[in-house]
Formats: structure tokens, C-alpha cells, sequence
């Protein structure tokens, strides 16, 4: 027979621990009802809880958030709202190739920018950050320098890689090839770009220019009289000319890529 028992409390009477029926019962919570779990208690789950069909609200969301290629600087990066843990990259510019001169001597090759990654795991999405992208350097010269810093909100050291070096120009010899950029010390993970070849008999030899992380070293015989050509992917190096007074290659762009997570 069925019975309602109403009271204001229920207690162990040995013990520490009440148990509500048998196994297999179901107990039902009538709609608009509530369990309510005090501040400080635990409610402590061994087996499944099943929230099919249900609304589910209050729970802390987590997981990738949104990913961003920056590629200009950008003095206010503001983060997706519930962003607390970012993966940063930075991949710095290369070195602009070296001129061929007016007879048969070719510039070196430019070196690809060094590359940084960094986890940043105490950030909160109102933090921002200051993104400065170095430009693509000038005919034989080196890449700049790109960073990334705390705009405000939080403070973590500078993310810092510098920029491959420019290839030397050819004139009445050949000219040498520019170097990677520095190993970075400010990331977790930290790549020196390489460095160019010297400039050679195309006939002879395979003409590099620096790689970096984010690039393809570009070897390739110079036979075809020609200007440079530019670097597959982000932060390579220039690649020489062939032919009289022929300009180098431009350098790969810098870039910073930013990974949220919540």
C-alpha cells in the first residue's frame, strides 16, 4: 500500500550512512524540485550519471577555443571570451637575397627567421596582447624581428625571434649567404633559422636559402636568367638570382600564430 512519510530530517541511527532503498529502485524528483548541496559538501559519484535530455547549466566549459593566423602587427590583441590558457608561435622574416653584379658573380642566399613556441597557461580573456610583426627586409637585408608581449592584464616575458640575415651581393666575387636567425631563449620550444648558401656556379651547384620552422628549404639549379624567387611558406630566406645584375629573392614574411584554449 502506498504511503507518504513526511518529516524534516533523516538521520543514520548507527552510523554514519543512510541507504535509500534496494537495488534497481528508482526514486523520482517531482518537477521544480531541487537537491540542494551546501557550500562545502561533496557529492561524491561512483556510477553514471545521465543527464540525456536534460539542461545542463553552471559547468566550467574547457577545450580549444579559437586559433588565429596574425600576420600584421597588432598592438591590441584582445582573446575570445573564456580563453585561460594560450600556445603561442612566432615565426620571424628572412633575409632578403643578395644581387647578382654585372658579370657572373651571385649574391648568397637570405637565412630563414628563427621560430618560438610558448604555453601561457595564467591568462584570462580579458588579458591582451601586444603583436608586432617584423616586415619582409630589403634587397640584401636582413629579416626584423617579431615579437609578442603582454599588452595588460597579465605579464609573461616577451616572445622574441629575430629575423634571418641577408644574403651579401655578388661583385667581382661570390657573395656569402646570410645567417639563420638566433636560437630564441624566451619559448619553450625554440628553432635558429638556417642559414643561406654562398653564391655559386648554378651548373655546378644547388642554390639554398635558409629554412625556418614554417618554410621549405628552396634548393633548386639557377640556370634561367631570373630574379630570385621567394621562399615556400612563412620566414624562409631569400634565394639568389641568375644573370647579370639581377635582383635577389625577398625573404618569407613573419608570422604569429595564437592558440586559445579554455
Amino acid at each position: 500500500m502506498a504511503s507518504e512519510v513526511k518529516t524534516n530530517k533523516v538521520s543514520p541511527s548507527t552510523g554514519v550512512t543512510v541507504t535509500l532503498g534496494d537495488a534497481s529502485d528508482v526514486f523520482q524528483l517531482p518537477a521544480s524540485a531541487e537537491i540542494d548541496i551546501a557550500s562545502g559538501a561533496t557529492l561524491d559519484v561512483n556510477g553514471t550519471i545521465d543527464v540525456t535530455g536534460a539542461t545542463t547549466t553552471g559547468f566550467p566549459s574547457s577545450g580549444f577555443n579559437k586559433y588565429t593566423v596574425v600576420a600584421a602587427t597588432d598592438t591590441t590583441f584582445a582573446l575570445q571570451s573564456g580563453t585561460t590558457k594560450l600556445i603561442i608561435e612566432v615565426q620571424a622574416s628572412g633575409g632578403y637575397a643578395g644581387n647578382t653584379d654585372a658579370s657572373v658573380y651571385r649574391g648568397g642566399n637570405g637565412g630563414g627567421g628563427a621560430y618560438a613556441r610558448k604555453l601561457l597557461s595564467t591568462m584570462v580573456d580579458t588579458d591582451t596582447l601586444n603583436i608586432t610583426i617584423g616586415a619582409v627586409a630589403a634587397i640584401a637585408g636582413s629579416g626584423n624581428t617579431t615579437s609578442v608581449a603582454s599588452a595588460s592584464g597579465t605579464s609573461f616575458t616577451t616572445i622574441t625571434c629575430v629575423g634571418g640575415a641577408g644574403g651579401v651581393s655578388g661583385s667581382g666575387a661570390w657573395g656569402s649567404g646570410g645567417a639563420g636567425g638566433t636560437l630564441p631563449t624566451t619559448g619553450d620550444f625554440n628553432f635558429a633559422g638556417g642559414s643561406g648558401s654562398n653564391g655559386q656556379d648554378a651548373i655546378s651547384y644547388m642554390q639554398s636559402c635558409g629554412g625556418s620552422f614554417y618554410s621549405l628549404v628552396n634548393s633548386r639549379p639557377v640556370s634561367a636568367v631570373t630574379t630570385g624567387p621567394p621562399p615556400l611558406g612563412y620566414g624562409g630566406g631569400g634565394a639568389t638570382a641568375n644573370g647579370a645584375s639581377e635582383a635577389g629573392g625577398v625573404g618569407g614574411a613573419a608570422v604569429v600564430i595564437v592558440w586559445e584554449f579554455k
